[in-house]
């Protein structure tokens, strides 16, 4: 009975325990959140925090955040002070603290606002002279370089304290700095004099920097620093620069005789060096004419006409028929008569008899390589037109301004794979060097790109059939016999582009037999040989959608193109083709050099400037030279569209094409594994 009361009892206590134990966890549950406090941003200029605060108080509050890094928040607290309008004194130095808060966090403008509103009168002269010191370098940082310049002149001249050593040299290095950028050479070179004579020595580096200075300011400029009581060290460096100078300026004999003041002046070993070199410069110099520029044409020969009408481009790229002030080109022209021999004799003539600069030239390969060997011996820049690969390997003072074979394949190639998709080609080439040349080329880059060449076929370039070749080509049988019957052979067309280097007569003759065939829905290819009008009189309906590689364009609506196609087509009735474009393009980038303030006065120096041409306007393009020596302006790829020439549009590529071997396209070959072209044929 015991036994039963107390499990009942204590079955009693337990619920009551356990409802005890859910009144408290709800209770709990339903309590109000504890609030975690939020941290609150600084407080803004002119709130509450700051009300009562003396400007010392925030002054002091600025300097401790400034110090740590938190630049907004320090430039709040000096804000504040300054609503509180203290005196001259305390407010200069509040707005040079403002403007140190505002540069550290990158507002610069902000900064240089502060500074520029400093009390001009009763503040700390230390303050003041600090705050026009960072006042003049924000101005820089700001690209405000004249008004850095009117401020650090200021401060030298007129500081509102005497300056420091220190001081002193902070202002004049920053003041020569911003002359230098300013393109006021002259004055720079006078700042770093007096900085010299502050430093009472000559620095490595103060050194620099007056050389770099003296080296760009004018003989008249030099000549007014001469003259004056300094060290033999710094008239040395003033010599050297005028002596350049005068050389830049054509003064030869002004520029020997200054040399001869040099001599025994410093024993420095780097400016007697200097001297030297600068001695040899000049005497290399007394041998050229700075404007004088050769041209190799043939004038006489089977190649005559071309000369002519290459020579007229280059005379019109000169300038030689405009009134322009300045230094106008002179040109000595040089008969090549076609022959390597000559080419190369006529070098030697324009270099001892004509002292030119630069030549332009030859046209053809033998005399381009004839010529471009001695000008290396002669080393004089021959700028070549000859449409050869390699020429410039006959050394660095070789440069050449031609559409060279690779050029045309690769513009070729990019078009019809990389637009076009095209993977499987086939040539048809003459048997000489041209057309094997082309051939190799155009296989070897074929294969670089993925693709495959399954078909060459040379023909002989006296040949007036193509019958027999368009036979082999698409594997029919030779002889005669009717197309178009049931049991007539087919045409086997396992490419889906025809390579085809060689002239227009060639190429209408072909192209009538590839129609006749029916080898049809082949993308036709050609090299710039392509580009002629009579191509399209002899064969304009078997070419359409053929493509061919150039680099100028006559109906271009660009001012310097439609100009000289006019002038072009006024004198020599018929518009000028790429080699003439050519011409005029490397005629114009000697003429852009001649006519620098600085122009080359040496061969030498003329070889390096040519080198680092880029961008220059030019009708085949933007002219820029390459590491090669090649003239880079870019390829365009034409098309025939009906009766004339026209650059390639997006539309003119189709977007999905016929398989090979679907109707209309002939049968389609078991394939040969890639890379594995056909060959002996």
């Amino acid at each position: 009975m015991l036994s039963a009361v107390s499990r009942i009892t204590g079955r009693r206590f337990w619920w009551a325990g356990l409802l005890m134990l859910s009144v408290a966890l709800l209770a709990w549950g339903c309590a109000p959140a504890r609030k975690v406090p939020i941290p609150t941003a600084p407080p803004a200029p002119g709130t509450a925090a700051y009300k009562g605060l003396p400007p010392s108080s925030l002054e002091k509050l600025g300097d401790e955040r400034l110090a740590m890094g938190k630049y907004l928040p320090a430039a709040d607290a000096y804000q504040a002070a300054l609503k509180q309008n203290p005196a001259p004194p305390v407010a200069s130095r509040l707005r040079l603290s403002l403007a140190q808060a505002y540069d550290g966090a990158g507002e610069q403008a902000l900064a240089l606002e502060q500074l520029r509103n400093m009390p001009l009168t009763g503040g700390d002269p230390a303050v003041l002279t600090k705050g026009l010191i960072l006042q003049a370098e924000l101005e820089r940082k700001l690209g405000q370089l004249n008004q850095a310049a009117m401020t650090l002149q200021r401060l030298s001249s007129e500081p509102p304290q005497p300056l420091n050593d220190f001081e002193q040299r902070q202002v004049l290095n920053s003041l020569a700095a911003t002359q230098s950028a300013l393109g006021r050479y002259g004055q720079a070179t006078g700042t770093l004099l007096e900085l010299a004579g502050l430093e009472g020595y000559l620095s490595s580096s103060l050194q620099q920097s007056l050389s770099e200075a003296a080296d760009k300011a004018s003989a008249g400029e030099l000549e007014a620093q001469l003259g004056k009581p300094r060290a033999p060290k710094l008239n040395a460096i003033l010599l050297l620069a005028l002596a350049r100078a005068q050389f830049r300026e054509g003064r030869l004999d002004e520029a020997l005789g200054t040399l001869s003041q040099v001599d025994g002046l410093v024993l420095d070993q780097d400016i007697n060096q200097q001297a030297q070199t600068l001695r040899q410069e000049i005497s290399q110099a007394k041998l050229v004419n700075p404007v004088a520029v050769g041209v190799l044409v043939p004038l006489t020969g089977s190649w005559a006409q071309t000369g002519k009408d290459v020579l007229y481009a280059v005379e019109l790229g000169l300038g030689l028929f405009e009134s322009a002030a300045g230094k106008a080109p002179v040109l000595y022209i040089a008969d090549t008569k076609g022959q390597p021999a000559e080419a190369a004799a006529q070098v030697d003539q324009l270099v001892d008899r004509h002292r030119v600069m630069a030549i332009i030239g030859p046209l053809g390969a033998g005399s381009s390589l004839a010529a471009a060997r001695q000008a290396q011996v002669r080393q004089v820049p021959l700028i070549s037109l000859a449409r050869i690969d390699g020429l410039t390997q006959s050394g660095d003072y070789v440069f050449q301004d031609s559409l060279t074979p690779q050029r045309q394949v690769d513009g070729l190639l990019d078009e019809a794979m990389n637009q076009r998709n095209k993977k499987r080609f086939a040539v048809l080439a003459p048997d000489n060097s041209y057309g094997r040349g082309f051939a190799g080329l155009f296989e070897k880059s074929v294969a670089a790109r993925g693709g495959v060449v399954v078909r060459h076929i040379y023909y002989d370039p006296q040949a007036k059939d193509f019958t027999q070749y368009v036979q082999r080509l698409v594997k029919l049988p030779t002889g005669r016999y009717r197309l178009g019957l049931p049991d007539s052979p087919q045409p086997v067309i396992d490419f889906d582009g025809l390579f085809i280097p060689d002239g227009p007569q060639p190429v209408a003759m072909a192209a009538g037999q590839l129609r006749y065939f029916d080898v049809t829905g082949v993308l036709l290819m050609g090299t710039n040989l392509w580009h002629e009008e009579s191509l399209i009189k002899l064969a304009s309906r078997d070419v359409q959608g053929a493509i061919l590689p150039g680099c100028f364009d006559p109906d271009s609506k660009q001012a310097l193109v439609r100009g000289f196609v006019l002038d072009y087509q006024e004198a020599l009735h018929r518009i000028p083709t790429l080699l003439e474009a050519q011409g005029f393009d490397a005629a114009l980038a000697l003429r852009h050099l001649i006519r620098l303030k600085e122009a080359p006065r040496t061969r030498q120096a003329m070889r390096q400037a040519l080198q680092e041409v880029k961008d220059i306007p030019g009708v085949c393009g933007a002219i820029s030279v390459d590491s090669q020596r090649l003239f880079e302006q870019p390829v365009l790829i034409y098309t025939v569209d009906r009766s004339a020439f026209r650059l390639v549009r997006p539309q003119d590529r189709p977007e999905s094409e016929l398989p090979l071997g679907a109707p209309g396209t002939g049968t389609m070959p078991e394939q040969s594994p890639p890379g594995l072209p056909s060959s002996g044929q």
